[in-house]
């Protein structure tokens, strides 16, 4: 195959980048940041790299898929079939015989809890015994060896109705006729037994009541007896409401009365005690209003007045001894008798009518406290008889009533009541109801998905191998330079081109003049370091630069077995000064601008060969007359070699074999490279497995299409294989 320079990287064939420069990380003096080392790092969740995972396993989640889908179509065949009838019962308000009573039925409330107390009541065993002694079930084939009624109960599933006082019974059987047969049959023999029991409770609430009415007849006959012998007795009044209000009246009017008496002779009596008042005082009584105001004390007094005026005119004329003047004094005098007297008079009839007036108060207050005596006494008698009244009618109320009870009771002790109605009777099944088995295939395809996309995720997060340029991008943050397929002879032209596409890749990771030295090396032993490095450079070597490779891995070098030559002088030898260059240096009559140094006789201690002074300065030297410098290195997990060397390489490329290096000993890898400074270049995959791989189909298919081989011919038969390692 010709050279083609002008190859893009990789990168730009259809492997994603997620921006990283094309010539990786470059770590100054070590990395700034080893977070994203970290081995426990939690990467961000990529969709499409999921999709992509489980397109690439779409064969395994198949196999799972009809695997599942065979066991499960085995098992739905395979089953013995069911047969599942079903019947609806409705629960109702029970018919009332009793008319007596308001009753409005119960609530929704309470209708929705008889409901729920039903579905377990047909769920006893009562009822299943019951069920199955009428269809002599003890010697049927399907319950030998068998608890008929156990079996039963298995078989019967008992369901509410949502917001309805509905009940849906199922029933489970192996015969469609029989399972019809057995339901209906459990449902009649459940109303028969609500009915009984709802018998039975009527027949002990009538004889409870039977023996409560005889008590209740003595305690109406003594409770009559007693009203009887109240009101006749001798001292019971028992007026009526007339009387009642005729003595309220009496006792209203003797109460006016009495206060009219009482204030009359508080009157009088306030007169007398004026009166004392005064002859205690020295005062006189015709100075009292009463006194002055009587027209026989005023009558007298003008008499007086007029003798006295008269007798005053007399004495102008006559002496005191004359017997006219005798006589004017003699009448004044008699004038002041009939003046006293008739004061006594008043004073008398004052003292009269006091006494008269307190005698009359005295009267009616004694008789209003008899009428209130009365009034009392008739009170207490009218409670007394209002009591043993109102027991009796209590008694004899709830005597009838019971009486009535009693009669209802036996009335419905005769009747059937029952709220059960049966809305859907169970009738054959068309169908068998389990197994399905479009459902169970439907089932199986559905577990079959999980259980292989669960199998695919879960080996992916258990490799922790790098298989695709995401897992290098995505776990280690490097670009992928090539991904390099299994070597086979069908895949030998393909190749060449990869690393053709490999060297395009270097050059432009390159990007000075300067970066010449490139060591290959590997995170661990066996991943292909050494092919990669030689046909890198054969690569390198076909593009016309000058290339040198050095082998450089003084544990197990390879290279003198490559190129078939003795390894009885090489990198050592010119290290240690034994041999000038042109001692070491292998050449290759097919390849002119390729030259090789062996590694040379083992050291005891390989790391001081490249510490040594005279290893940096044949570097240097190399500079001059190659335009590139390859160096083979062990693995960097094994010995410290690889990560010395790297200090004077001025790029790494680091060799990943597909499905084998661990991602944590790479990230390991990686830390010890970025601590010496070392600047990686990229990722090579090796040894990618097309066979079981199919991510790689749309790269590689480009190389089978358009490749070409040694002698110009195409190579279709690389495109058919191509189509099956996809």
């Amino acid at each position: 195959m010709p050279d083609r320079p002008d190859i893009p990287p990789l990168r730009s064939a259809g492997f994603p980048t997620s921006g990283i420069a094309p010539g990786g990380p470059v770590w100054p003096g070590g990395p700034p940041d080893s977070a994203w080392l970290a081995e426990d790092a939690e990467p961000e969740i990529n969709i499409m790299e999921y999709v992509h995972l489980l397109w690439r396993h779409r064969w395994m989640i198949a196999a799972v898929v009809a695997l599942c889908v065979l066991v499960g179509g085995a098992w739905s065949f395979t089953r013995p079939k069911l047969y599942k009838a079903t019947t609806r019962i409705a629960f109702e308000q029970a018919p009332q015989i009793i008319k007596s009573q308001v009753y409005s039925g119960p609530s929704w409330w309470e209708l929705q809890q008889f409901v729920k107390d039903q579905t377990q009541v047909l769920k006893t065993r009562r009822l299943a015994e019951r069920v199955a002694e009428k269809l002599g079930l003890s010697g049927s084939p399907e319950f030998q060896g068998g608890d008929p009624a156990a079996m039963l109960l298995a078989s019967v599933k008992v369901e509410n109705v949502k917001d309805t006082n509905i009940l849906e019974l199922s029933m489970v059987g192996r015969d469609p006729d029989k399972v019809a047969e057995w339901l209906n049959v459990y449902v009649q023999e459940y109303i028969a037994i609500n009915i009984e029991d709802n018998l039975n409770r009527t027949r002990k609430v009538y004889q409870v009541i039977q023996e409560k009415l005889d008590p209740l007849r003595k305690q109406l006959e003594a409770s009559e007896q007693k009203l009887i012998s109240f009101k006749e007795s001798e001292d019971a009044f028992l007026v009526g409401d007339q009387d009642k209000n005729v003595i309220t009246e009496q006792v209203n009017t003797l109460t006016e009365e009495y206060a009219r008496a009482k204030a009359e002779r508080i009157s009088l009596e306030t007169k007398l005690a004026a009166l004392r008042g005064l002859h205690a005082g020295n005062l006189l009584e015709s100075t009292l209003p009463g006194v002055l105001n009587d027209p026989t004390i005023r009558g007298l007094r003008d008499q007086k007045a007029a003798a006295e005026v008269e007798l005053a005119d007399k004495l102008r004329e006559y002496k005191p001894a004359h017997p006219v003047i005798k006589e004017l004094k003699a009448r004044i005098a008699q004038l002041d008798q009939k003046i006293e007297a008739q004061i006594a008079t008043i004073m008398d009839s004052l003292q009269t009518d006091y006494a008269i007036r307190k005698k009359h108060e005295q009267a009616l207050f004694a008789a209003l406290q008899k009428l209130r005596n009365q009034t009392i006494e008739l009170s207490k008698q009218n409670l007394e008889y209002q009591k043993i009244r109102h027991e009796y009618e209590e008694n004899k109320t709830f005597y009838e009533q019971m009486l009535r009870r009693s009669k209802e009771t036996d009335i419905s002790s005769s009747a059937a009541l029952n709220n059960v109605r049966v809305i859907d009777p169970a009738r054959p099944p068309n169908g068998p109801f389990r197994p399905n088995p479009p459902r169970a295939l439907a089932l199986s395809l559905i577990l079959g998905l999980f259980l292989g996309i669960g199998l695919v995720l879960g080996l992916d997060y258990i490799d922790q191998t790098v298989r695709t340029p995401e897992d290098v991008e995505r776990y280690l943050g490097l670009e992928v330079l090539g991904a390099v397929p299994r070597y086979s002879d069908e895949t030998s032209h393909m190749t060449r081109e990869i690393f053709q596409s490999l060297r395009t890749a270097v050059m432009m990771a390159a990007r000075e003049e300067t970066s010449q030295v490139l060591m290959v090396t590997s995170a661990a032993p066996g991943e292909g370091k050494t092919s990669t490095a030689y046909n890198l450079a054969k690569a390198l070597a076909m593009g016309g630069a000058k290339v040198l490779v050095i082998d450089a891995d003084l544990r197990k070098p390879r290279f003198h077995k490559i190129i078939n030559a003795k390894n009885v002088r090489g990198l050592t030898s010119l290290v240690l000064g034994e041999r000038d260059p042109r001692d070491v240096i292998h050449t290759l009559a097919d390849m002119p601008n390729l030259d090789i140094v062996t590694s040379g006789p083992l050291p005891p201690n390989p790391p001081e060969m490249f510490s040594k002074s005279s290893f940096k300065r044949m570097l240097d030297r190399a500079r001059e007359h190659y335009q590139w410098i390859i160096i083979d290195t062990p693995p960097v997990t094994s010995v410290t070699d690889a990560v010395i060397c790297s200090q004077h390489a001025d790029m790494v490329l680091l060799v990943v074999r597909y499905g084998q290096a661990k991602r944590a000993a790479i990230i390991n890898a990686l830390r010890q490279l970025g601590r010496a400074g070392a600047r990686l270049a990229g990722v090579v995959l090796n040894a990618v497995d097309l066979e079981r791989d199919s991510y790689y189909y749309t790269y590689y298919y480009t190389y089978y299409h358009y490749g070409y081989g040694e002698n110009g011919t195409a190579l279709s038969g690389g495109k058919k294989k191509a189509k099956k390692g996809a």
